[in-house]
């Protein structure tokens, strides 16, 4: 029996809001101390009333907006009844019938179309920490300063089909949230969080096997671990006969396995009804038609553009829309109209040289512009590199004493003593000796084995103090080695 795997994503991404969701308390961060960012609203007092965060609503449209979804103009808010201690009001405000946006799509690497349910608002609950074993009694202790922070969840439809395809998506969809500026999607500090819905059916059938939801999953490594195990597990069973049980279970990082938490057939039913102490959101189309706009050009597009235009590989533009601060970077080095070999030179100081300095000194992203040497300078350093004024070896000490922004490259040459010289009268001579030094790689040459120029290459370089140009060189080896 051959099975395929169906799997969906419910991702929460905290909104970069100064306020929470339907109070005035500021969104608190991971270290305030407990308890200290609430208030009647947050924490469900008789008679406190909430009023919806306008910020919040503009930031999750723009985030359906980017993710090709209908921003709807009229959408309502929600009560999803449950208990839980870390919930103060016995229910969370979120969207159900009625959510701000749906019906969009998410486009993978590959070309992949991963369908999206909605994309609304909803409010996050508090926080359970847990004391278990220790010295005193059990116990457990609440903070509820998460409680209200505006979160904006979005559901794709079951149509990612590997542990790969999910990771990738995540990924893609990171990068898509943190472009756009709606969040900051810092795992470690809660601000995007993930459940997993896993199911398998035999292959080729239309529809769905029964639903597992994992969660507990801190890092997009354990969604794809996790995936990979309960596939293999719910096809062990089926396999051997068995059922697969409708329920919710936990990933557990260190036995490397997920655990069942609670049966989802008996799960209650979560009861939502319109919230009666919110009104409706209202949106007229053209506000959505201008956070629409503000959603600018996605990484998609400049990463056809690059490819299309500058002819860079898929890996190479993939890289320079990792993150908008450096193509923002990028983009102000082809402002001036470079022409491709100069792109193509720029690309690899900032693949190779750039991104190593800034992985060694740990400087974010968002620094780019503070820290690093300034986007003319690299350009003006990629433009000697492709005339020939400097070597890849010069390059790098160069590029190194143009770092702070001290010096700019022609500068830093001069002061350095290593522009490079393509002079054919000099390097001929050159050239000659090492011919007369190398006899067995010059016959080799004349022969037909370009390798064997590179003892001679060498030779040249040390005599003209790395200033020679290689390609030069490279010529004029071919040129004597033809006349004998």
């Amino acid at each position: 029996m051959e099975l395929e795997a169906v799997i969906g994503l419910e991702i929460h991404a905290q909104l970069k809001t100064a306020t929470k969701l339907f109070c005035r308390c500021a969104v608190s961060g991971s270290y305030a101390s407990p308890n200290s960012h609430i208030c009647p609203v947050c924490t469900g007092q008789p008679g406190a009333l909430p009023a919806a965060n306008q910020k919040a609503v503009e930031l999750a449209a723009k985030t359906g907006a980017a993710l090709n979804c209908r921003v709807n103009e009229r959408s309502v808010f929600a009560r999803k009844n449950y208990f839980y201690p870390d919930l103060p009001k016995g229910y969370q405000i979120s969207q159900f019938e009625n959510p701000l946006c749906e019906n969009g799509f998410l486009i993978l690497s590959g070309g992949g179309k991963i369908r999206i349910k909605r994309a609304h608002l909803e409010e996050d609950a508090g926080k359970s920490l847990h004391a278990i074993g220790s010295r005193r009694l059990d116990h457990t202790l609440v903070d509820f300063n998460r409680c209200g922070l505006p979160l904006v969840e979005i559901v794709s439809e079951p149509d990612l089909s590997s542990p790969e395809e999910a990771h990738e998506f995540l990924v893609e969809l990171k990068k898509i949230l943190r472009w756009i500026d709606v969040s900051n999607c810092d795992m470690e500090k809660g601000e995007l969080r993930c459940d997993v819905n896993v199911s398998i059916r035999k292959t080729g059938e239309s529809g769905l096997g029964k639903k597992v939801e994992i969660k507990n999953l801190n890092s997009f490594k354990a969604v794809k671990d996790a995936i990979n195990h309960e596939l293999k597990r719910q096809k062990e069973l089926l396999l051997k006969g068995g059922n697969v049980a409708r329920d919710t279970r936990l990933w557990d990082e260190k036995e490397q396995r997920t655990v069942p938490m609670r049966s989802k057939e008996t799960a209650h039913d979560y009861r939502y009804f319109p919230d009666p102490d919110l009104p409706p959101v209202d949106l007229s189309r053209e506000r959505i038609e201008e956070i629409t706009r503000s959603t600018g050009k996605l990484p998609a597009e400049f990463k056809k553009e690059y490819m299309e235009k500058y002819s860079l590989t898929g890996k190479e533009a993939e890289i320079l829309t990792s993150g908008k601060h450096l193509n923002d970077y990028f983009s102000k080095i082809l402002a001036p109209n470079p022409d491709k070999k100069t792109v193509k030179t720029a690309v690899n100081l900032i693949n190779g040289q750039l991104l190593a300095r800034m992985n060694e000194f740990k400087i974010a992203e968002e620094e780019i512009t503070t820290r690093c040497i300034k986007p003319e300078y690299l350009l003006e350093l990629a433009s000697l590199i492709s005339a020939g004024s400097v070597s890849a070896s010069a390059a790098k000490k160069v590029f190194d004493a143009c770092w702070d922004n001290s010096l700019a490259p022609k500068a830093a040459l001069k002061k350095l003593g290593l522009k490079q010289t393509s002079d054919a009268v000099e390097i001929e001579a050159w050239a000659r000796e090492a011919a007369a030094l190398n006899k067995k790689a010059f016959e080799d040459l004349k022969n037909g084995n370009e390798k064997a120029a590179g003892p001679m290459i060498a030779f040249i370089m040390k005599k003209s103090g790395g200033q020679a140009n290689p390609g030069t060189a490279n010529e004029i080896l071919k040129k004597i080695a033809s006349e004998r």
